[in-house]
C-alpha cells in the first residue's frame, strides 16, 4: 500500500534491488503481518473469562470473519486494556468444565478451530490456500502457554511443545544452550513448512515459557547473550528467524498477546536522558517527537531529570509506544542529573511498547524489583532491552528504530541489526519481549474493520453487573456495596464514574478499607489529591502499587501532610525516598528525624541504597 515509498525515503537503501537478504525479509515478515490483519476484522467487544478451558473455548469461535480480545479478569491490566482498546460491549463468560484431554490436544484444536478445522492448523490453512507467519512455542506446564493459544489461533501459526529448561534467575550452560536450539528447531521442523532461513515460510518465533533470559552460545564473540538473540538461529549464529519471548501467568500471558493483536500505537513517549554530543547524540530523543505528525502519530518528550520523570508520572503516563534511555543497572538507572530506583518508572494508563536504551534492564526480567521487571509489572507488554552489558552501538539507534517501524518492520525484528551492519548482528545481548509479530507503524497503515458484536445468551454483559452493583450501594449503602460498585466502574475504565461513587460513600458515611482500596487507582489517575490521601490512610496493608501511587500522585506537592510520606519509605530503595522528603523532615521534625528514617532504611539495606543511605547520614549528622 504506502509501504515501497515510506521504504524509499526513511531507509538509507537507494532500491529494492540492493536490499540484502535480510533486510528483504525483514519488510517481508512485516507486509505479511500487516495484510494478514488487514483481512480479519476485529469484533468491537472484550469477553472476560474465569479459567484457562473458557478461555480457550472462546479462543475456538474466532474465525477469519472475526476476532475479539479475550482476557483473564485481574487487574490491574485488564481495566488499563479496556480503557486502551475502549470495547463497545464488555462480556462475561460463564466457565466451562475443563475437557478431560491432555493440555497440548486442547490448545491444538482451538487454534485448528479459529481457522476452521479442528483437527489441524495446517489442514485449515491448506484448505484456505495460507502459509503460517510463524510458529509458536511452550510448555504444557508453563503458564504462558496462554499467550501461545492467542497467537497462534490469531495468526494461523502451528503451536509446538517442548520440555522446561532452566529457571528465571540461571545462565543456560553452551551444552544446555545447544539442546534447547535442537529442540526447538527440531520442533518448528515438525511442521512441515519450510523455516530454516529468511524468507521462507517460518520467519518468526514466539517462545511462551519461563526461561533463563541469558545464555551461553559457543557462536557468540562473548558470553553470556540473550536468549532471544540465539533461539531462531542456527549453529553456526547465521538467522533463519525473529524471536518474540513471552512468560509470566496466565493472566499476564494472555494480556500481552492480546495488546499485541488489538491495540493500536499512535501515541508515542520518551524520556531522553544523553548528552547531545558524540555518540550519546545518535542514540538521543529530542528529534524524534517532530517526526511523528508526518505520520499521523503524536508524542510527548520528558526532559531527562529526575525531577521531569517525577512530574511526568504524577496521575501516572498514557502512551502507547515508549522509547527511554538510560546508564545504569538492573537496579538503578541514571538521569541526566542523578540517579533513580525502579521505584520512579512511570506508572501506565494504559498498556505500552518500550524500548530502553539501558545496560541490564532485563538481567533477570521476572523479578519485580528490577528495571525491567517493574516496566512489565507496570503493563508494558513488548520490550526491547538488555540482559548483560551490551555496548551502546549493540542497540539500534532510536531514529533508525523508528524508520524502520515506520516502513512496516515488526517492532521487535526492527530492534536486530542486519547482518554485516554491525559487529553486533552477530547472537548478542538484546532481548526482546513479546509478539514478533506486531507493528508500530504509521497511522492507518493497518486498518482493521471494527464490526459490531452480535448478542448471545452464553455471556453476561458486565454493565448489567455494573447497573445492580451501583443500585445496591445506593439502595444498601455498606462499605462493602460502594467497594464493589467501584471494582466494575474501574474495570470498564470509567474513572468519572469511580469518582462519584467514591463521593457518594463519603456522603453517605459508609467509607471503609474496602471502597477505600476500590477507589484509590481512580483517584490516582484523576489527581484528586486530597481524595487520595483520605482513602489512603484508611487501606490496610498498602500494596506495592498503592505505594507507587502514593508518591508518584502525592510526594512533589509541599501540601501532602509529611506524616504519610514518612510512614510509606519504600523497601529496598529507601533511598530516594528519603532523599525527596529529607528537607521537608528536617524542617518540620529536625536531623533526629531525619536521621531515624536513614537508621530504619538501613537495617535491610544493602547495595547501592546502603551507600547512598550511608553518605546521607553523614550529611544529616550521623
Amino acid at each position: 500500500m504506502i509501504l515501497l515509498p515510506i521504504i524509499l525515503s526513511l531507509t538509507s537503501v537507494q532500491s529494492p534491488e540492493q536490499m540484502s537478504d535480510e533486510l528483504k525479509a525483514s519488510f517481508l515478515i512485516g507486509a505479511r503481518s500487516a495484510s494478514h490483519q488487514r483481512a480479519i476484522p476485529i469484533v468491537n467487544q472484550v469477553v472476560l473469562v474465569p479459567n484457562e478451558a473458557t478461555y480457550l473455548n472462546e479462543i475456538s469461535k474466532w474465525s477469519p470473519q472475526g476476532q475479539w480480545p479475550v482476557l483473564f479478569e485481574s487487574e490491574p491490566k485488564t481495566s488499563q486494556f479496556i480503557r486502551a482498546f475502549k470495547p463497545k460491549r464488555i462480556l462475561r463468560a460463564d466457565a466451562i468444565t475443563p475437557p478431560k484431554e491432555s493440555i497440548e490436544t486442547q490448545y491444538r484444536r482451538a487454534i485448528a478451530s479459529a481457522w476452521g478445522d479442528e483437527s489441524s492448523i495446517r489442514k485449515a490453512l491448506a484448505q484456505l490456500e495460507k502459509k503460517p507467519l510463524g510458529v509458536v512455542i511452550t510448555n504444557e506446564q508453563d503458564s504462558a502457554r496462554t499467550a501461545a493459544a492467542a497467537l497462534g489461533a490469531a495468526y494461523g501459526q502451528p503451536i509446538k511443545f517442548i520440555g522446561k529448561q532452566g529457571n528465571g534467575n540461571t545462565v543456560l550452560t553452551s551444552q544446555e544452550t545447544t539442546q534447547l536450539i535442537k529442540r526447538i528447531d527440531g520442533a518448528i521442523k515438525e511442521t512441515g513448512y519450510t523455516y530454516d532461513a529468511l524468507g521462507d515460510d517460518i520467519d518468526s518465533i514466539t517462545v511462551c515459557m519461563s526461561m533463563p533470559s541469558r545464555v551461553t552460545f559457543q557462536g557468540a564473540r562473548e558470553n553470556p547473550v540473550a536468549i532471544s538473540d540465539v533461539i531462531g538461529r542456527h549453529q553456526d549464529g547465521s538467522r533463519y528467524a525473529w524471536t518474540g519471548w513471552i512468560f509470566g501467568s496466565k493472566s499476564d500471558a494472555a494480556y500481552m498477546a492480546m495488546c499485541s493483536l488489538f491495540l493500536d500505537r499512535t501515541s508515542y513517549w520518551f524520556c531522553n536522558t544523553y548528552q547531545d554530543s558524540g555518540a550519546w547524540k545518535v542514540y538521543g530523543l529530542e528529534h524524534l517527537e517532530a517526526l511523528l505528525p508526518k505520520f499521523g502519530l503524536q508524542g510527548t518528550i520528558i526532559e531527562g531529570s529526575v525531577r521531569a520523570l517525577q512530574e511526568a508520572d504524577i496521575g501516572g503516563v498514557t502512551a502507547d509506544v515508549m522509547y527511554m534511555n538510560s546508564k545504569g543497572n538492573a537496579d538503578f538507572f541514571d538521569m541526566k542529573n542523578n540517579r533513580s530506583s525502579p521505584a520512579w518508572i512511570p506508572i501506565l494508563n494504559t498498556p505500552s511498547t518500550l524500548m530502553m536504551v539501558h545496560s541490564w534492564s532485563l538481567k533477570n526480567p521476572t523479578e519485580r524489583l528490577t528495571v525491567g521487571g517493574t516496566w512489565l509489572s507496570r503493563g508494558v507488554y513488548a520490550y526491547i532491552g538488555s540482559s548483560h552489558e551490551p555496548m551502546l552501538s549493540a542497540f539500534v539507534p532510536p531514529s533508525e528504530m523508528m524508520r524502520r517501524t515506520m516502513s512496516g518492520f515488526p517492532f521487535l525484528v526492527a530492534a536486530r541489526w542486519h547482518d554485516g551492519q554491525n559487529m553486533f548482528a552477530k547472537p548478542w545481548r538484546v532481548n526482546t519481549i513479546g509478539d514478533p509479530l506486531m507493528l508500530c507503524p504509521p497511522k492507518e497503515y493497518v486498518l482493521r474493520e471494527k464490526i459490531e458484536p452480535s448478542s448471545s445468551d452464553d455471556y453476561v454483559d458486565v454493565l448489567l453487573d455494573v447497573r445492580h452493583a451501583m443500585e445496591q450501594a445506593n439502595g444498601e449503602p455498606t462499605d462493602e456495596h460502594f467497594a464493589r460498585a467501584m471494582q466494575l466502574t474501574t474495570l470498564i475504565g470509567e474513572d468519572d464514574i469511580t469518582y462519584g461513587l467514591w463521593k457518594a460513600a463519603l456522603e453517605r458515611n459508609v467509607v471503609g478499607a474496602q471502597s477505600a482500596k476500590r477507589a484509590l487507582p481512580s483517584l490516582f489517575r484523576l489527581q484528586k489529591v486530597d481524595d487520595f490521601l483520605w482513602a489512603y490512610r484508611i487501606v490496610l496493608n498498602p500494596n506495592r502499587l498503592e505505594k507507587d501511587m502514593l508518591w508518584h500522585l502525592c510526594s512533589l506537592k509541599t501540601n501532602t501532610p509529611i506524616d504519610i510520606l514518612m510512614k510509606n519509605v519504600r523497601t529496598p530503595f529507601a533511598c530516594d525516598d528519603i532523599t525527596l522528603i529529607a528537607p521537608r523532615v528536617l524542617n518540620s521534625h529536625g536531623s533526629n528525624a531525619v536521621l531515624q528514617l536513614i537508621a530504619q532504611a538501613l537495617e535491610k539495606a544493602n547495595g547501592r541504597n546502603k551507600r547512598e543511605l550511608e553518605r546521607m547520614r553523614k550529611t544529616y549528622g550521623g
